[in-house]
């Protein structure tokens, strides 16, 4: 029996043949049918039950609720197509061996090829080796150390993309290859405590927010191997050019994290002083490639004299060498980090030697934070009613734009009250908050409001549609 009757906005290509699934939406209507679905674990009834629904016809509200559903039905299906890459690819690395005979000689030489499966799997879902690799890699941690991973993953918690973080962090961990039983087991553990420290916030953030979850858990569960591979890592420096089309190359320069920022911060600083005027009319990024231009060629006959500074947060046990014994996995604490802001957690050597760098001019700020948060409650100055302090306090405490999932740096956003002045709404450090250009707009003239707005910079924002989302600073 084959039948439309009863299923409201059926979609017209879409014959529902299904007994059970004819029951299931009979006569709901799509808003009904996906309130429904959202509450559900992602399955092939789940995915069956989207189809019947004409995605064309839906309403704004209703066309982001069914997107809800289906990024958590494409990520439960992404774990099943994981799933059969185990038997296709094998659980371990196969490793065929071939003996040779030397040609003039009685001496044979062995061969050894791993993962030999690998190309058959490439070449049917037409991959190119290296990404077939990848996939291979992924299928066996998430069968293995993740697989907490795989079952976020599989209930649809987490998206490909939170899984390839993850995956990209476990493989820094100590004893990622697993020559032995040893390894294995300090490679498990390791697992384990990467996704007791990410998957929190996997579940409820970006996709870059959680690599920098995944980039702090990698520094507090292996600080020494981080030193390490910031020493090998330095072999990779280089500058080079892609040319593009149009008279257009691109410049890209690999360097050490806090000198790619300081770079920046000089270009940001040049392009935003009012001296510097290649090109009154240019854009702010014509005027950042200008700048650049200008710094290293020095093309200007007397360039505008600016300052750049570079923000880090570090803690006084870390600042003083003594972190790697207060923290570490066995504390849940922090082993040796500092933040970058704008580049997120960096090694604590990085400001060790800005400090003993005769070159480098070094403020420091004192911030207390809550020691359960890390919210930010005071930065070292008693402010009253002074602006410029009260906005060095909100863009300290918030850090980053405070609309869902933006990661704006607060110094680069607008000052915004949550509840309006000329609705009575204060200036206080509860009412004030860090808003990029385009969340400030949206939030003054769209239908977007802040319904509760916290003195430690954590808010709630309602969307025209009616959906509350929360929003907490990164901790410090």
């Amino acid at each position: 029996m084959k039948s439309r009757a009863g299923v409201a906005g059926v979609a017209p290509d879409r014959v529902v043949d299904d007994p059970v699934l004819v029951d299931f939406v009979d006569g709901l209507t799509p808003g009904e049918l996906l309130g429904m679905l959202a509450g559900m674990r992602p399955s092939s009834l789940v995915l069956d039950a989207l189809m019947t629904i004409d995605r064309a016809a839906l309403s704004d509200v209703d066309a982001v609720a069914f997107l809800q559903v289906h990024q958590r039905v494409a990520a439960w299906w992404a774990a099943v197509g994981l799933e059969a890459v185990i038997p296709a690819a094998a659980a371990e690395p196969l490793i065929e061996e071939f003996t040779l005979l030397v040609p003039g000689s009685d001496e044979e030489r062995t061969i050894r090829i791993a993962d030999v499966r690998r190309e058959e799997l490439g070449a049917a879902l037409r991959l190119p080796p290296a990404t077939a690799q990848d996939h291979i890699d992924t299928a066996r941690l998430l069968a293995g150390p993740l697989a907490a991973t795989a079952v976020a993953l599989a209930a649809g918690e987490i998206t490909d993309r939170h899984v390839a973080v993850i995956v990209e962090a476990a493989g820094r961990l100590p004893g990622r290859g697993m020559r032995d039983d040893g390894d294995r087991a300090t490679f498990t553990s390791c697992c384990a405590d990467l996704e007791r420290r990410v998957l929190p916030t996997a579940r409820k953030a970006t996709v870059s927010m959680t690599r920098a979850a995944a980039r702090r858990a990698v520094l507090a569960i292996d600080a020494a191997g981080e030193r390490r591979r910031r020493c090998e890592a330095k072999c990779t420096r280089d500058v080079y050019v892609v040319d593009e089309l149009d008279g257009i190359s691109t410049l890209i320069a690999r360097m050490s994290t806090e000198a790619a920022h300081a770079v920046m911060a000089q270009v940001e600083a040049l392009a935003h002083n009012e001296g510097f005027t290649p090109d009154p009319a240019a854009t702010m990024g014509e005027r950042r490639a200008e700048a650049l231009a200008a710094l290293v060629l020095r093309t200007e006959a007397s360039l505008p004299q600016v300052r750049a500074h570079l923000d880090l947060v570090i803690d006084l046990p870390t600042l003083l060498a003594l972190a790697d014994a207060l923290g570490g996995a066995e504390s849940g604490g922090p082993a040796g980090q500092v933040e970058l802001r704008g580049a997120g957690p960096v090694s604590a050597d990085v400001v060790r030697d800005l400090l003993t760098d005769p070159e480098v001019a070094v403020t420091m700020r004192r911030l207390v934070t809550d020691p359960v948060t890390g919210h930010l409650l005071d930065y070292g100055r008693r402010v009253y009613q002074v602006p410029q302090r009260l906005r060095e306090y909100v863009v300290a405490r918030d850090r980053v734009c405070r609309f869902p999932g933006c990661r704006r740096a607060a110094a680069r956003s607008q000052i915004d009250h949550a509840d309006a002045w000329n609705d009575g709404g204060d200036t206080s450090p509860a009412n004030l908050g860090a808003l990029c250009v385009r969340h400030h707009q949206l939030k003054t003239h769209t239908g977007w409001t802040i319904t509760a707005s916290r003195p430690d910079g954590s808010c709630t924002w309602t969307s025209p549609h009616g959906r509350t989302y929360e929003h907490a600073p990164p901790p410090l």
